[in-house]
């Protein structure tokens, strides 16, 4: 019998986080020894490769996001032939971009010593690149099934599999760093764990849909044309958002050097888990809202967006406001005071996490109402934008990290943080974004009330404490207080107050 969509969201919600926050301690642990053991400037070579290959990961052309948009009404229906020509296409598609990586990557090695200067006499630098590709290459193979999971509100079963194959192969990672301190074997179990996941979570799918292997049907003319609209649309929004995120630390280090990218990607970890928290909470929804977008009207689907669009806040409030209090005492006693950055420095990172990660529900609605074609032109314009914005201030002004992250802050308000809701509000909902942006401005008042008090706050705990862990501690606990309350106190009275409180009773029976 086929559960409710609001049963499996709980589901869905609830594991992801647990997994999330179970995955804490492993990273943090890991990245430790990581550091310790092979140093920073392993760190930042490691750092650079993951967005030089995140750069190449532009050959999927957001051909997953486009037949995924495309899966939610024969799985609503039961069309499982529909299902069976959409996963080979899938999966032809897929393989055939796992060979262009590969190709492309190998092209490029010679060129990496633009961008790792002095760092080119770190051991086995190509060799490092090379592993690194190879697992770039080995996700496509097999990623295309927990796509489908997702699609059918199962992203639960994603979330335990990952955690599981994590664990196991961090640990070992842990294990292996300290006894042969070898940053080959390091690489190799690092970049491998997504493909072991993956070849789980097909071997899942293979038992529980069977029936979407052994078709030799094509798309038909108007499927292919809805694939191509949204394929071209998805395909501009990855291009932007590689380029705004994946190329920061290629300026960085070609402008400042390896090791400054190194005690960025420290903060990045950080940020990374927190938004990896976020997306993964914001896509426990994705198969509900895509099985909602195909059972109910334009009305309730805005209404749907505002109160996530609240969750996501309220997550979101509360990831930013620990990276500007709490991040120096983690740094501090995670890896050393040595690698903390200036208060200045911090609060940009902050600023530019709650800026991109406001929009994360918008990329689901995009993807789940097929907006994709709507976007060329305004992703052009973030791409455009960040790059000019980067080079000015790091070629013309010299700010180094500060500049990169100011580049990624000014592109983004001045294109999609309102192009987004635009496309989604008239395309998705056929109507006006008023309402978002009200909620906006509201969010970001919030937002400037409780960094005052927690400075306030900040300020009178630094007179009988320095950075560490009782020090963290008390913060935490102050931001734990104030963020909740603000967030509450300025939605009183309103649904979107009203639907969280829903879930997180629905949230706690199922606990209890």
């Amino acid at each position: 019998m086929k559960q409710s969509r609001t049963k499996l969201a709980m589901k869905n919600v609830s594991v992801t986080g647990l997994v999330t926050l179970l995955n804490f301690p492993i990273q943090f642990i890991n990245r430790f020894f990581m550091v310790r053991y092979l140093g920073m400037a392993y760190l930042g070579i490691t750092s650079l490769y993951a967005n030089i290959l995140s750069v190449l990961s532009l050959t999927d052309l957001g051909v997953g996001t486009a037949i995924i948009f495309m899966m939610y009404q024969p799985l609503e229906d039961g069309d499982h032939r529909k299902l069976s020509i959409l996963m080979r296409y899938y999966r032809l598609v897929y393989h055939a971009i796992s060979l262009i990586i590969f190709v492309i990557g190998l092209l490029i090695i010679p060129f990496l010593h633009v961008f790792l200067g002095k760092q080119i006499s770190y051991p086995h630098v190509y060799l490092l690149f090379i592993i690194y590709l190879l697992g770039s290459v080995s996700s496509y193979l097999f990623s295309y099934n927990q796509s489908l999971l997702n699609a059918d509100q199962r992203s639960h079963i994603v979330s335990a599999i990952n955690l599981i194959v994590c664990y196991v192969l961090l640990t070992a990672q842990i294990i292996t760093v300290i006894l042969y301190k070898n940053p080959l074997l390091y690489a190799t179990l690092f970049v491998f764990t997504g493909f072991v996941s993956n070849l789980i979570v097909s071997v899942y799918v293979h038992r529980h849909y069977p029936y979407i292997y052994g078709t030799k049907e094509r798309l038909s003319k108007a499927d292919n044309k809805l694939l191509f609209d949204n394929v071209v649309g998805n395909f501009f929004l990855r291009v932007s958002g590689v380029v705004v995120t994946g190329t920061d630390n290629l300026f960085l280090s070609a402008f400042a050097g390896v090791i400054q990218v190194g005690f960025y990607a420290n903060y990045v970890t950080l940020t990374s888990f927190l938004q990896k928290f976020i997306l993964q909470v914001i896509a426990s929804f994705t198969g509900s809202i895509g099985n909602f977008s195909v059972t109910s009207d334009r009305q309730a689907g805005e209404d749907l967006f505002h109160k996530l669009q609240y969750i996501n806040f309220v997550i979101l409030n509360l990831a930013t406001m620990g990276i500007l209090f709490l991040s120096k005492d983690i740094i501090a006693v995670w890896l050393g005071k040595q690698y903390i950055l200036d208060t200045l420095t911090t609060l940009l990172i902050g600023l530019s996490f709650y800026i991109m990660n406001y929009r994360a529900l918008g990329w689901n609605f995009v993807a789940v109402y097929g907006l994709g074609k709507y976007m060329k032109m305004f992703s052009v314009n973030e791409m455009i934008a960040n790059v000019v914005a980067s080079l000015i201030f790091l070629w013309g002004f010299h700010m180094g990290l500060r500049g990169v992250i100011l580049g990624t802050i000014i592109s983004t308000i001045l294109t999609v943080s309102w192009q987004d809701p635009y496309i989604i509000f008239k395309y998705g909902f056929h109507t006006r974004p008023t309402k978002y942006f009200t909620r906006y401005v509201r969010n970001l008042a919030i937002m400037g009330i409780e960094y005052g008090l927690l400075t306030v706050f900040k300020m009178a705990i630094n007179t009988h404490f320095s950075v560490g862990i009782i020090h963290f501690i008390l913060l935490l606990i102050g931001v734990c207080v104030v963020v909740p309350i603000c967030s509450w106190a300025g939605y009183l009275r309103t649904a979107e107050l009203s639907y969280s409180f829903g879930l997180v009773k629905r949230l706690l029976r199922r606990a209890i």
